[in-house]
């Protein structure tokens, strides 16, 4: 067996975290320009390639603009931004996202497994419905295990409905999202109950194999909105 040597974050993963910090926190706000490669440089005492590399790099994130001839400006990542954007900003986050960000997943699972869900319905493949009760079996096996666990086997379930609907995008975009969805998932059955969480998998297995795309939408859509309302009362 062999194990890869453990080393320390580069120079460049360093500047890039300090970086991506300070514009989240708001440090360092859209619009402002910032010192140029060679001050920065010597300011953080690492190489002016370092920081041309990191710059180009937080460019192609979405966090800066870089504008020739005149400087590099802070972004507004809000609308410049992309998925790796999405990443960074969990990744300063610890992989756990916060309140607003967290609803904002929620919305954007609605607009990934309702249509998986009508598609499965529609299609009634016999090999998918297999493999979903082999994920539902899963499911209730981790049930009376740690909830990380449990939170994993769940995941799996709901990514499946979406990489069986046939959409070779949608899965990409549900595993970027792991780490968070597994600690939303930790928090939803400590709010829901385990048992309870269980038994919306088993009611939507049933309504893909008799073909009920409203009855899964409906009942996916319920969960969804119990618990969007639940995360914004905690949040006032």
């Amino acid at each position: 067996m062999a194990f890869k040597r453990i080393t320390a974050p580069s120079i460049k993963e360093l500047f890039l975290s300090q970086m991506e910090g300070m514009i989240l926190s708001g440090e360092l706000k859209p619009g402002d320009r910032l010192p140029t490669e060679r001050e920065l440089a010597d300011t953080m005492g690492i190489s002016k390639t370092i920081v041309h590399e990191g710059i180009r790099e937080l460019a192609r994130i979405g966090f800066l603009d870089v504008v020739s001839r005149k400087g590099v400006y802070v972004a507004d990542y809000t609308s410049t931004g992309n998925l790796d954007t999405l990443l960074a900003i969990v990744r300063n986050q610890g992989g756990v996202l916060d309140t607003k960000m967290l609803i904002s997943l929620l919305d954007t699972r609605v607009y990934l497994e309702c249509p998986a869900l009508r598609a499965l319905c529609r299609q009634q493949n016999p090999e998918h419905i297999r493999r979903l009760e082999a994920l539902q079996e899963e499911v209730k096996k981790a049930i009376s295990l740690e909830a990380a666990t449990f939170a994993a086997a769940l995941f799996a379930y709901r990514k499946a409905v979406v990489s069986l609907s046939g959409n070779c995008v949608s899965p990409f975009i549900m595993n970027a999202f792991f780490t968070p969805s597994v600690s939303a998932w930790t928090d939803y059955c400590e709010y829901i109950g385990r048992r309870q969480t269980y038994e919306v998998l088993a009611r939507t297995t049933e309504y893909i194999r008799n073909g009920d795309a409203e009855g899964a939408v409906r009942l996916f859509t319920g969960c969804i909105e119990k618990y969007k309302g639940y995360l914004t009362a905690l949040r006032e």
